[in-house]
């Protein structure tokens, strides 16, 4: 069952939408009823009953929509992070040769709505999951982060590993890079820099699936960039 990942402006900010958006159905009912010639009363009745429950049937669907569209996302006030992400995780661990590991390609599958949120991230030895999640603004600086705790599951050649750590990452050009730092119990810490593949993420649910789904995406840039010049 996946939390909600809602701030209490944002939260508020559900409550006002939806809050206008009911008076303005109810409105519309009331004219209609009224020319219709029922007794004000009934209309208004009418009006209140049918509002409220177009609303909530409104409402069951918008919770489960992909956030996806640049309108909502500014009408609402809540950016959009959904997609598969990928870019290199940079970190401090140091094998057991004495030697650092070089950058490792990374990727993010993040599932949002506007109620909730969800991370995954995939390398070609390690998967990993979200366990709590918020996206958070800041006003004065015009600023988003995204911050989450994580468990990562190691199954290689042989090796079943759990680590468990948290990440932050800065929401930057333009909703489309996100960068920052993670820390990890083991303890191990590091960069991640990321750049927006696709909004469509469905069905990417391994390392393989991800670099499929980006070299796709890379040759349909590359297409569209030669036929344009």
């Amino acid at each position: 069952m996946n939390l909600l990942s809602l701030t209490y402006s944002e939260f508020e900010r559900l409550l006002k939408a939806f809050g206008i958006t009911t008076l303005c159905v109810a409105a519309v009912i009331f004219i209609v009823r009224v020319s219709l010639d029922s007794p004000t009363i009934t209309a208004l009745w009418q009006a209140a009953t049918s509002s409220v429950t177009l609303t909530a049937i409104a409402f069951g669907f918008f919770a489960r929509r992909k956030w996806q569209s640049p309108l909502l996302a500014k009408w609402l006030g809540r950016p959009i992070i959904h997609g598969l992400w990928r870019g290199q995780l940079h970190t401090n661990y140091i094998g057991a040769d004495g030697q650092s590991k070089p950058p490792i390609e990374i990727a993010f599958v993040i599932k949002q709505t506007y109620l909730t949120l969800s991370i995954e991230s995939f390398t070609r030895g390690q998967e990993g999951e979200s366990t709590v999640e918020a996206l958070l603004q800041n006003s004065k600086t015009d600023t988003t982060k995204v911050c989450y705790i994580f468990e990562l599951r190691r199954q290689y050649k042989g090796e079943n590993k759990l680590t468990t750590g948290s990440g932050e990452l800065k929401l930057l050009n333009k909703g489309t890079q996100l960068k920052g730092h993670y820390w990890t119990n083991s303890p191990t810490q590091g960069d991640l820099e990321l750049q927006l593949i696709t909004r469509d993420c469905d069905g990417v649910d391994c390392f393989d699936v991800a670099e499929e789904k980006w070299l796709v995406t890379k040759d349909e840039s590359q297409t569209e960039v030669a036929q344009a010049a």
